[in-house]
C-alpha cells in the first residue's frame, strides 16, 4: 500500500463530493473495519505515536484494490463521517474498479512522526527488536530499513522537485512500499518518522506502540552500553527469538489497547 500526501488526500475529498453520486451501503466487514480505524486512530493519538499528521489506514475488506483512511483530519478527531475509500494505484476516491496489489498480506498501515524513532534515521541507526513484544522490528545487523529522501535517485526524485520529505506521488509511494524488508514490519523516514505495515489495523496498532517503545529502550541501552568497559551496543533478540516471540505475542494480542 502507498503512502500519498495530505493535499492528495484533499483533493481526493473534492472529487468525491462531484463524482460520488450513488451511495453504496457498507458491508459489515467494512463497518467492522472502520470501527477498528476509528479505534486506532484514536488509541495513537492517545499513546502519542502519532501527532497531528499522522494517519492509520487499512485495506477495504471487500475489495483489495482499494483502502480506506481519514482525509485531512487530525487522528485524535476521526469520526465515522471523515473515513473515505481510496484505489491503492493512484490514491483517486471510491473507484468499483480492480487492481491488483504488490502486497497481498498487508491489510493495515500507519505513517506516524514519533518522536522516539526520528532520531534512529538521523544517526543512519536501524531499529533492532529489543524485546518479545517487538519482535516484527526484526533482528537484521543493520536494523530497520531507512529511507532516505536525499538517497533517492533523480528518476524518483527529480532535482526541480519538491524535497519536503513528503511521499505525495505514486513513484514515491513505490519507493518507499520498496524499501520494505521481509525480516521487518517498519521502515524508518529520515527526518520524517516511520512507516508501519501489519495484517490487521489492530496487528499494526500493536506493532507501532511498540516500535516506539523499541526505540526508547534501544536508546536507553546504547547509553548505557556507552558507558560499560570498553563499549558495548545493544546485542538485540536474536532472529530465532524475535520471529518466534512475534508470532506468540502477536497472536495472543487481539487489541491489548482496546478502549471506549
Amino acid at each position: 500500500m502507498k503512502s500519498i500526501s495530505i493535499r492528495a488526500l484533499t483533493l481526493s475529498l473534492v472529487l468525491i463530493s462531484k463524482t460520488c453520486a450513488q451511495v453504496v451501503s457498507p458491508s459489515s466487514n467494512v463497518t467492522n473495519v472502520a470501527i477498528d480505524l476509528l479505534d486506532a486512530s484514536h488509541i495513537l493519538h492517545f499513546l502519542d505515536v502519532v501527532d497531528a499528521f499522522g494517519h492509520v489506514s487499512s485495506r477495504n475488506p471487500d475489495n483489495s484494490s482499494q483502502f480506506i483512511m481519514t482525509f485531512a483530519i487530525a487522528p485524535a478527531l476521526a469520526t465515522s463521517q471523515s473515513l473515505v475509500t481510496y484505489e491503492i494505484d493512484n490514491a483517486t476516491a471510491i473507484q468499483l474498479t480492480f487492481n491488483t496489489s504488490a502486497f497481498p498480506d498487508v491489510t493495515g498501515v500507519v505513517h506516524a512522526h514519533t518522536t522516539s524513532v526520528i532520531p534512529f534515521a538521523a544517526a543512519g541507526i536501524g531499529l533492532k527488536a529489543q524485546m518479545g513484544v517487538a519482535g516484527s522490528l526484526g533482528a537484521l545487523t543493520h536494523g530497520t530499513p531507512i529511507f532516505d529522501f536525499a538517497s533517492l535517485p533523480t528518476s524518483v526524485l527529480p532535482e526541480d522537485a519538491p524535497h519536503n520529505l513528503l511521499v505525495g506521488n505514486e513513484v514515491l509511494g513505490n519507493a518507499l512500499a520498496g524499501t520494505f524488508s521481509n525480516d521487518s514490519a517498519v521502515v524508518l523516514m529520515t527526518g520524517h518518522g516511520m512507516a508501519v505495515r501489519g495484517t490487521s489495523v489492530r496487528n499494526v496498532v500493536f506493532r507501532s506502540y511498540y516500535t516506539m517503545e523499541n526505540a526508547n529502550v534501544q536508546s536507553t541501552a546504547s547509553f548505557l552500553g556507552a558507558l560499560a568497559m570498553g563499549g558495548k551496543p545493544p546485542t538485540g533478540l536474536s532472529p530465532r527469538v524475535a520471529m518466534d516471540a512475534t508470532t506468540t505475542n502477536e497472536g495472543v494480542s487481539l487489541y491489548v489497547f482496546r478502549f471506549r
